[in-house]
C-alpha cells in the first residue's frame, strides 16, 4: 500500500514540481497551496503519513500547520521547507516538534531522503511494543559481532558521555547514532555533517553567531549545540572537522558551554554528543590532523561497526529485511489485479554470489543491489542475471560449488558442478580442463560421457 505525502507550498510552479517528484518516487501525493486547505483536508479525514510544508505561507503559517498536525496526528512527521534567511525559524520548529527542515532550493534526492527517513521513523515507532521503543531501529543482525554492538549500545546509550561510532562507509553509523538517541530518552536529535560545510559556515552552524559578527550576520543565531539542547547532537564525519575548530569543540565538550562567533560570554548547553567517522582517527592523530585531547574526549564510549564481509552470517536476515524494504519503497508489492504480490526470493546461487563478494560499500551497497534486482526481476525469484556485473563476475566456480554444498547435495553432484564449471571456464578445451582438474584425459572423458547419459541435453 502506498504511503501518503501531503505537500503544502504557495508557489504553484514549485508545488507542481514537488508533487511530481513525490509521485515519481512511488508515494501518493496530496498537494495544497495553503495551510488552511491542507488543514481542512486533514480534518475531513485525509490519509497522510508525512507532511512537507513551506514555512512562509499566505494566511496560516507553516508553524501553525505544524502545531495543528502535532495536535491532531502526533504520529505524522512534519518536514519544514525554508529559505536560507529563515533557518532560525525552522530550527525553532524543530524544537517545537518538526522532524526535519530543508532549505531552498530543494534537491530531489535531499527531499526524498528526508521523506524516507521521516516515514522510516514513523514505521519503527508504530512497530514498537506498547510503551516501548525499538532498541536498534533499522538494524538486523544475529551474528556475534552485531550482538556485541547491540549489547554495548544498550549500556552506552543512557550515559551522558560522548559516543564515538567508527566503521567503514555504508555500515550504518547514523543508524547507531539515532538508536543511541532513542535509547537515551533525550529530546531532539540534530545531525550535522562536519565535512559538508566550509570552515567559516561550520563554526557558525555549530556554535551560533551574534548580530554583526561577520558580513551577512544581520541577526543573532543559535548554533546547533543550542538547538540540540536537552537532546543529541550527531557530528557525522568528525574526522573532517577543520583543525582550527577542534579546540573550540573540545572546550564545548569539557566545559558544557559554547561561545557564539562574535560573542564575549559563553552560554551553557545540555547536549549528548555522538560522533562518527570512517577515518582512522588514531592515524590522523599521529599525522597531526586530529587533536589527541579531542580524540580521547570523544572516545569515552566507542562503538565499532564491523564491515559486511565480517558478518556474513547476517546475510540471510539482511537480505530478507532489505528485499521487503526494496519492494515497499519501489511500490512493487501489488500485482496487476490489485492483490498483494508474493515477496521476492533469491535463487540459491545469488546468495552464494553475495557470500563470495567483498561488499566494499557494505550494507548500503547491499541495499542498492537488492533495490536494483527487485526492479529488474521478471518473476518472483531474483537470479544472477538481475545482479550488476561486478557481482555476476564473482568467481562462478566458488559460487556454484558452494551453492551445491550448502544445499546438501551428494558429493557426486558437487563434483559434477565443479568439473562442468572448469570446462566452461576454458571454453570447452578438455585437455586444458583435465590439467586444471588433475585428471587424466580418459577419466575426464568418461565422466563427461556419464553426465551426458544422465542428461542428454547437456552440451559437453
Amino acid at each position: 500500500m502506498r504511503e501518503h505525502v501531503l505537500v503544502v507550498e504557495d508557489d504553484l510552479a514549485l508545488l507542481d514540481l514537488l508533487t511530481e517528484v513525490v509521485r515519481e518516487a512511488g508515494y501518493e501525493a496530496h498537494p495544497f497551496p495553503s495551510a488552511e486547505a491542507a488543514l481542512r483536508a486533514l480534518t475531513a479525514g485525509l490519509e497522510v503519513d508525512v507532511v512537507v510544508t513551506d514555512l512562509m505561507l499566505p494566511g496560516r503559517q507553516g508553524s501553525e500547520l505544524l502545531a495543528d498536525v502535532r495536535a491532531a496526528r502526533p504520529d505524522v512527521n512534519v518536514i519544514v521547507v525554508t529559505a536560507f534567511g529563515s533557518i532560525e525559524s525552522a530550527i525553532e520548529l524543530v524544537r517545537a516538534g518538526a522532524f526535519d527542515y530543508l532549505t531552498k532550493p530543494i534537491g530531489t534526492e535531499e527531499l526524498l531522503h528526508a521523506i524516507e527517513r521521516a516515514l522510516g521513523e514513523s514505521r519503527a515507532r508504530r512497530s514498537a511494543a506498547p510503551g516501548g521503543v525499538p532498541p536498534l531501529p533499522g538494524f538486523v543482525g544475529r551474528s556475534a559481532a552485531m550482538q556485541e554492538v547491540f549489547r554495548l549500545l544498550e549500556r552506552a546509550a543512557r550515559s551522558a558521555h560522548p559516543i564515538l561510532v567508527t566503521g567503514e562507509s555504508g555500515t550504518g553509523k547514523e543508524l547507531v547514532a539515532r538508536a543511541a538517541h532513542r535509547l537515551s530518552g533525550r529530546g531532539t536529535f540534530v545531525p550535522v555533517n562536519c565535512g559538508a560545510l566550509p570552515e567559516h559556515l561550520l563554526e557558525s552552524e555549530l556554535f551560533g553567531h551574534e548580530k554583526g559578527a561577520f558580513t551577512g550576520a544581520d541577526r543573532a543565531r543559535d548554533g546547533l549545540f543550542q538547538v540540540a539542547g536537552g537532546g543529541t547532537l550527531f557530528l557525522d564525519e568528525i574526522g573532517e572537522l577543520p583543525f582550527a575548530l577542534q579546540p573550540k569543540l573540545l572546550r564545548a565538550l569539557e566545559s558544557g558551554e559554547v561561545r557564539r562567533v562574535g560573542a564575549t560570554r559563553p552560554v551553557s548547553i545540555d547536549v549528548r554528543v555522538v560522533a562518527a567517522t570512517n577515518r582512522d582517527l588514531e592515524a590522523d592523530m599521529q599525522a597531526g590532523r586530529f587533536r589527541e585531547d579531542l580524540y580521547w574526549r570523544l572516545n569515552v564510549l566507542a562503538v565499532h561497526l564491523p564491515p559486511l564481509r565480517e558478518r556474513l552470517d547476517d546475510l540471510p536476515d539482511l537480505v530478507a529485511h532489505l528485499l521487503a524494504r526494496a519492494q515497499h519503497e519501489g511500490r512493487l508489492g501489488a500485482a496487476p489485479d490489485g492483490s498483494s504480490a508474493p515477496l521476492l526470493q533469491l535463487a540459491p546461487e545469488v546468495l552464494e554470489a553475495f557470500r563470495a563478494y567483498p561488499w566494499p560499500g557494505n550494507v548500503r551497497e547491499l541495499r542498492n543491489v537488492l533495490a536494483r534486482a527487485a526492479t529488474l526481476a521478471t518473476g518472483n525469484v531474483i537470479t544472477l542475471e538481475d545482479l550488476p556485473p561486478r557481482l555476476r563476475e564473482a568467481p562462478n566456480l566458488e559460487v556454484q560449488v558452494a551453492a551445491a554444498a550448502r544445499q546438501g547435495l551428494p558429493l557426486r553432484d558437487v563434483e559434477r558442478a565443479y568439473i562442468l564449471e572448469v570446462l566452461r571456464s576454458v571454453q570447452g578445451n578438455r585437455s586444458r580442463a583435465a590439467v586444471l582438474l588433475g585428471l587424466d584425459r580418459k577419466t575426464l572423458y568418461r565422466r563427461l560421457e556419464e553426465y551426458r547419459a544422465e542428461d542428454p541435453a547437456l552440451d559437453v
